[in-house]
């Protein structure tokens, strides 16, 4: 048995070096991460140590199977058929070999499987270069290669088992194809990036951030470190620098001076009701305007009371309204204030029914604004889910509740990076108005890297 050692890259790379050197039937042995140079245990870089194998039996009986005279001859295909035309070769030796030649041709043990998949992979993947959807898997569109005729050289039953051997094999190597892929991939990120970089990808990961953000923050850090224009102990400014001009174009604090009317959506226990007090009571205290209330909230128990209690409070009129016509009426009511606030009833985003009832009343006029409800204590998928859904109204500006209960501040970042929204404010807590801050690029930052970061 030859065995040889490889420190490589990445895996392609190393399949292609064992089948140059060892040949098609080569076995891998072993695969670890290792890394190699660096001055004094610092800059390694990391590689893959690869151990391969190969049996000179097997390669003597290989040299002395292709030597022997082959009955049947084929015209040379393209190599976009080879697949194929190694399935229909195969069935034509079956017929003509004796059981023992078939057995050996046809059933290979499962460590034989997994040790050659591996290897036809990188074939096909240099020979034919297949994408995904390249070529299709349905035994009734696969081309015939020019000039062979396989015609009777199975019998019907034995060509469907093979055909459906094929598909299975052909539909593995797709698989197998992609998970190399996707580790070739994961392994040059985890390259490209300086170990001085790694403690704050780490942190950015465990505070939900999502890989194509952190990449555009980190990426341009990466190439000033590698062209020498910064040093390690520039990193952390660099780093808030980024996350702080990222969130400076995304901000547009509270409400518009032109603003006549405030629309206020969202999900089910967000606090919308609270949220529209504390905004209410900014703008009559700081701003000196004239506010009113309309709810449409008359399917949540107690909803209209807790409204009509803030209401009592502020000393400011209130309207409900189960209508579109009501709404109309109610804003005429209304129209001796300067601000309109209008409560819609909380909404399962899940239900397209649910949420299309708002369409009727979420009926943007002229100097208005709309503006929705997001819980911190969210995940990043639902809150995507919940402004997919009721983007479709028409949305401008976005409040996060419930900082205070929650210490990932993650999905803010990715929901302002995935829709055109802009942030408003953000709640810390249920005090009225105490507890509704305008959003603070350096503050936001700060909770994002973590006090001992800055």
């Amino acid at each position: 048995m030859r065995v040889k050692q490889y420190v490589v890259e990445t895996m392609p790379e190393a399949m292609l070096q064992i089948r140059k050197d060892l040949g098609s039937d080569a076995v891998i042995l072993s695969t670890k991460e290792i890394k190699v140079g660096g001055v004094l245990g610092m800059f390694r870089k990391k590689r893959i140590e690869v151990v391969a194998a190969v049996d000179n039996e097997q390669k003597k009986q290989a040299k002395k199977t292709a030597a022997s005279p082959v009955q049947n001859s084929f015209t040379p295909v393209p190599r976009a058929l080879v697949p194929e035309a190694y399935a229909q070769t195969a069935r034509s030796f079956v017929t003509a070999s004796d059981e023992e030649a078939a057995a050996s041709t046809v059933d290979h043990s499962p460590q034989e499987k997994s040790a050659m998949v591996p290897v036809v992979s990188r074939s096909n993947h240099e020979d034919a270069k297949m994408d995904n959807g390249s070529i299709s898997l349905s035994s009734e569109h696969k081309p015939r290669p020019q000039g062979a005729d396989f015609s009777g050289s199975t019998s019907t039953k034995s060509e469907s088992d093979s055909e459906q051997q094929q598909d299975k094999l052909l539909s593995e190597l797709q698989d197998l194809k992609q998970m190399m892929t996707k580790l070739s991939r994961q392994g040059t990120v985890v390259e490209t990036f300086p170990e001085a970089l790694l403690s704050w990808r780490q942190r950015l990961t465990e505070q939900e951030i999502w890989p194509e953000v952190w990449e555009s923050w980190l990426e341009p850090i990466q190439e000033k470190l590698t062209e020498g224009e910064m040093q390690e102990q520039d990193i952390e400014l660099a780093l808030q620098s980024q996350v702080i001009h990222f969130l400076n174009e995304r901000i547009q604090e509270g409400i518009l001076p032109t603003t006549r009317i405030v629309y206020v959506a969202g999900p089910t226990g967000v606090g919308k009701t609270t949220t529209i007090a504390k905004l209410a009571a900014e703008q009559m205290f700081k701003k000196q305007r004239k506010v009113g209330f309309i709810t449409s909230d008359t399917y949540r128990i107690s909803a209209v009371e807790q409204l009509r209690t803030y209401a009592s409070i502020l000393n400011v009129p209130l309207e409900v309204v189960q209508s579109p016509g009501d709404t109309q009426r109610a804003i005429s009511r209304l129209a001796h204030c300067d601000l309109i606030f209008m409560d819609t009833a909380g909404r399962n985003y899940r239900n397209e029914l649910l949420v299309s009832e708002l369409q009727s009343l979420l009926a943007p006029v002229e100097n208005s604004e709309t503006f929705l409800v997001m819980s911190m204590t969210a995940k990043s998928a639902d809150m995507v889910q919940i402004t997919e859904h009721f983007s479709k109204y028409g949305l401008d500006k976005v409040i996060f509740t419930k900082m205070d209960e929650t210490g990932t501040c993650g999905p803010l970042f990715n929901l302002l990076h995935r829709f055109p929204l802009r942030l408003a404010y953000v709640a810390n807590g249920q005090n009225v108005p105490d507890d509704l801050l305008k959003p603070d690029a350096e503050w936001l930052c700060k909770a994002l890297l973590g006090e001992g970061k800055q």
